[in-house]
């Protein structure tokens, strides 16, 4: 079958990420034997205009669109992804008499909601695809037989239940040469490398174990980095980043990694999410040496009392500990903070602007800060803590971004808002 994948169009703002989930759908459906296209509409300078010309060309059998994120949260304003991946599945439609099936994380969150919200598509894949969409494409008319799909019939959305997660060495390293790279390689920490999948920590707000599952899934260190090399072989990409929701918890296989890269020789810069409760000084330098410069964390809170309520497992100390072995190795650092996380309080939002103001004076550009919305999504236990609160019903369409904010201190958010409003202009 010709098979198009369509990254859709994320708006005029936002730089674009290489579709690393899409070159792994690629590779799997390459190996069943499938003639694939990738359309990034990001990357094209005509993102409508573009796609219509990319299905008319190509004229495939079916079209994937991938959602992966309903909204982004780590801006002063939120911006609403969904209505143009909507667009997307609207304007192939139009032109094309492909099956149209949608996919990715953001879809699998709010599969139901999306079906309904959009009646052209006609499947989902739920949940992971690279085993799931070679399955649904042997049986178009069948699909009840493929675990991880929904389909229609008689006017009614059916799903086939979950489908088992694969391990992760079962699934075929993602064929990047199938999208233009060049458009990418200005834009820092386009090009992602993944080493597991699942996670089992248990931050409120978090999604990654619905998506990805409870237990960690490992790709072997050694297939990691001759997925680094494929990458830089392929794109000629000039940097990488780490797409782990954190890449040094467990820390023996983020040390695995790193001794494979410095063995093979490998100079390229990299980043990625860390933890401060597994952030050794010997790590830091193994890290170093293998080419990371910049270290990312999202304590989200400051205070031991907001931490524990957000579900971290760090403290305070640990955060300003990790903070000072980072800067003592003279890598560049960002952190994540939510503006008005639950339990927040004056004297704990007060300790984390001290935190920041020292230090953006001590690092002086090598601090970045970010300050984000909450964003309440299903099956999370944040959804339970906003219904208990009343912020929530319990019953709402989340497909639309509601927002959570501590409400006796909504007004350090307005606060946030505003200033951060003031150093955009």
């Amino acid at each position: 079958m010709r098979v198009l994948l369509v990254q859709p169009y994320l708006g005029p703002g936002e730089a674009p990420v290489f579709p690393i989930g899409l070159a792994s759908l690629a590779a799997a459906l390459k190996h069943a034997g499938h003639e694939v296209s990738v359309f990034d509409q990001n990357t094209a300078g005509d993102p409508w205009g573009g796609l219509d010309k990319r299905v008319l060309e190509f004229r495939p059998d079916v079209a994937g669109v991938s959602i992966r994120n309903i909204d982004s949260t780590n801006k002063r304003k939120v911006v609403f992804y969904y209505p143009e991946a909507r667009r997307a599945v609207t304007a192939i439609k139009s032109v094309s008499a492909a099956k149209l099936v949608v996919g990715g994380s953001g879809f699998s969150m709010y599969a139901r909601e999306i079906l309904k919200d959009e009646p052209a598509i006609d499947f989902g894949v739920y949940l992971e695809g690279e085993q799931t969409f070679p399955a649904l494409l042997k049986n178009l008319d069948q699909p009840e037989k493929v675990p991880g799909i929904y389909y229609r019939r008689d006017g009614e959305i059916h799903f086939t239940g979950n489908a088992p997660a694969s391990a992760l060495d079962d699934v075929l390293l993602p064929d990047r040469s199938v999208v233009g790279s060049e458009p990418y390689g200005v834009f820092e920490d386009a090009f992602g490398i993944e080493t597991k999948r699942g996670c089992p920590l248990s931050c409120v707000y978090c999604i990654y174990g619905f998506l990805n599952g409870k237990r960690y899934r490992f790709r072997k260190p050694a297939a990691v980095v001759d997925d680094i090399e494929r990458l830089l072989e392929q794109t000629g990409a000039t940097r990488f980043t780490f797409v782990d929701s954190i890449f040094n918890v467990p820390l023996p296989h983020a040390e695995s990694i790193c001794r494979e890269i410095v063995r093979r020789e490998l100079k390229t810069p990299w980043s990625a999410w860390f933890c401060e409760t597994h952030l050794p000084d010997e790590f830091i330098g193994l890290a170093k040496e293998a080419g990371c410069d910049h270290m990312i964390f999202s304590p989200d809170g400051f205070a031991n009392s907001t931490l524990k309520m957000l579900g971290k497992t760090a403290s305070t100390a640990q955060i300003v500990a990790g903070y000072k072995r980072v800067r003592e190795a003279g890598l560049r650092t960002t952190y994540n903070f939510f503006k008005n996380p639950p339990g927040q309080g004056m004297g704990n939002f007060l300790g984390m602007l001290f935190f920041v103001l020292r230090a953006k004076w001590q690092m002086r550009g090598r601090a970045g800060f970010e300050f984000s919305s909450l964003r309440i999504e299903p099956h999370t236990a944040l959804f339970d803590i906003a219904v208990k609160e009343g912020i929530l019903k319990g019953d709402e369409n989340l497909l639309r971004p509601i927002n959570y904010t501590q409400r006796r201190t909504r007004f350090l958010e307005q606060g946030m808002d505003l200033l951060l409003g003031l150093k955009r202009r």
